[in-house]
């Protein structure tokens, strides 16, 4: 069972492209066999367009298929985001927004995508107003209610973080910091808060840092006024403020200006036997300005500078969609993109892959678990996929036991790669140069730390 911790706001994916057989690998082979085959139909790329989540690798295999010069520019909009060039982004979603009446749908999505940009870049003054602007085309456009609020949600959020000075980086000179597993086994190590050492999770996953509002308050934070709420693992919105940090300094990075969601404690503590809390997480953009890590299975988070890599975008197997990292893997020979995620102690599988993986799960037993996270505990009903086996590219490693959500859920969660697969290995590390992901040799499978399930048979 997963404990996933925070997620600052949703995935924004707009549905997913049932039944599409496009491959989600990259490389020379691939791009030759897209390109020889059929263009792909309006409705297809809005559909990939507009599930990031679920369809980024496969949009970026089908781009030599896209031959309507508008879903062109949108297409590769969404791949410079997905490698971390707003810049790029912003001029192709700005060239696409110039070109003739674009439909509702269409300009939904390059609001979205134009949010994402801006989020990922820290500059959350264009990140509120493309999010302004989203929410007019969601409405226009018929779109439901969830995205709509989500949109809303989004804005709000980044026009609060917009009256916040921006986050600037004084120093790096990379050193390695010790790390250590905690009881459910998320990785931790101590980091320096405005002149007061703070042990936090270092969480792939959290589009923001965090703190409980007990530790704001220890560590001196400056509290904003106001309030928002965000998406989280296991309820629909969940009650934050923001606090910033005048300086955080880790693992030889000094950082000025670093913003945190600030929660309730009782949001923070999760449901496991024994008791079980996080005061603090540090997330995207301070591991971002890290540029590559290591976390090894000896217990050391070993920073590096990065060097951007080649052009070809299809040497890469880490892309952004909505904000959150996802990774290019395999379960059980099957294609598939899966959220990168080190707050989560272990993987799962979502509802969107069930029901295009039925007859994968066909005979197996469904169960009700219970996923813990900010604010509270989620019921699901899910099967158990044993001994399923995980690649990320020449690495895999067997789960005993791999969640996967039912389609009657509410298929908001993404496919999760967590600790239990990251752990299974020597080594893990990010390059956000060469967004790639990368793992040392598999490891005995003795010491590792027990994932505590509240599942329900």
């Amino acid at each position: 069972m997963s404990y996933r911790v925070v997620r600052p706001w949703r995935c924004r994916g707009m549905g997913f492209v049932a039944g599409l057989l496009l491959s989600l690998g990259g490389g020379a082979s691939c791009i030759a066999a897209q390109a020889s085959a059929p263009p792909l139909r309006a409705a297809t790329v809005e559909a990939m367009l507009a599930a990031p989540g679920q369809e980024i690798f496969t949009l970026r295999a089908a781009l030599p298929r896209i031959d309507i010069p508008s879903l062109a520019l949108l297409a590769r909009a969404r791949i410079a985001v997905a490698r971390l060039d707003a810049a790029e982004a912003s001029q192709l979603v700005d060239r696409f927004l110039a070109g003739k009446p674009r439909s509702p749908r269409q300009r939904a999505i390059a609001w979205e995508i134009a949010t994402d940009a801006a989020f990922a870049d820290g500059d959350y003054a264009r990140a509120a107003k493309a999010a302004q602007q989203l929410q007019a085309a969601l409405a226009a456009s018929g779109a439901d209610a969830a995205k709509r609020a989500d949109a809303a949600q989004t804005a709000m959020m980044a026009i609060q973080l917009a009256a916040l000075p921006v986050q600037r980086l004084v120093a790096y000179q990379p050193h390695a910091e010790p790390v250590h597993k905690d009881k459910v086994g998320l990785p931790r190590a101590t980091a320096n808060i405005d002149g007061r050492a703070q042990e936090a999770v270092l969480d792939t996953g959290a589009n923001l840092s965090v703190v409980s509002l007990s530790t704001a308050r220890r560590l001196g934070l400056h509290l904003q006024q106001g309030g928002a709420s965000v998406g989280s693992s296991s309820r629909d919105a969940v009650a934050v403020r923001l606090g910033l940090a005048d300086t955080v300094r880790f693992a030889g990075l000094t950082l000025h200006n670093v913003a945190f969601l600030v929660l309730d404690d009782a949001q923070l503590a999760m449901p496991v036997p024994g008791g079980y809390r996080i005061d603090a997480i540090l997330g995207f953009p301070v591991l971002r300005a890290l540029q590559r890590f290591r976390i090894t299975a000896a217990g050391r988070l070993e920073p590096s500078l990065s060097t951007p890599g080649p052009s070809d975008a299809g040497t890469e197997n880490l892309l952004m969609a909505g904000n959150d990292m996802f990774v290019r893997a395999e379960v059980g020979g099957v294609p598939v993109a899966m959220h990168l995620d080190s707050g989560a102690a272990s993987s799962a599988l979502s509802a969107a892959f069930a029901r295009r993986h039925a007859d994968l799960l066909r005979g197996l037993s469904s169960r009700r678990a219970h996923v813990a996270g900010a604010g509270g505990a989620v019921e699901r009903r899910t099967v158990i996929w044993p001994g399923a086996h995980v690649r990320v590219g020449d690495r895999e490693t067997t789960l005993a036991g791999l969640d996967v959500e039912l389609a009657d859920g509410t298929g908001a969660s993404p496919n999760v790669l967590g600790e239990d697969v990251l752990g299974a290995f020597d080594w893990w590390s990010v390059d956000f140069g060469r967004m790639r992901l990368a793992l040392g040799p598999p490891r005995a499978k003795t010491g590792h730390p027990a994932v505590v399930s509240t599942a329900a048979p």
